[in-house]
């Protein structure tokens, strides 16, 4: 991970032992938006074909908190801010 190439200290959280908990995950949506928190072009989002049921962002959520790996990746916190997705330099300048 680029943050070990550049010595930066971070703890990473694996979503299938250790889920998101509900607070934090509408926090991250509260900020980022769930066109940027819900990967649609993933497997899991397909399988369940959410695209075709129209569902309310509340009911996303729920789905969200069953399916943590519909959630784009990585999602990094830093003092309270969320970035999600690579992009090395972005992800660089966000850990400042």
């Amino acid at each position: 991970m680029v943050y070990d190439e550049n010595n930066i200290s971070y703890e990473f959280q694996n979503l299938k032992k250790e889920p998101l908990e509900e607070n934090f995950l509408r926090d991250v949506v509260r900020q980022l938006g769930l066109d940027v928190v819900v990967n649609s072009k993933g497997m899991t989002y397909r399988k369940l074909g959410l695209k075709d049921k129209n569902l309310s962002e509340e009911d996303l959520i729920k789905v969200l908190l069953e399916e943590q790996g519909m959630i784009k990746r990585p999602l990094v916190e830093n003092k309270g801010r969320f970035r999600i997705g690579f992009d090395e330099q972005k992800l660089l300048d966000f850990a400042k």
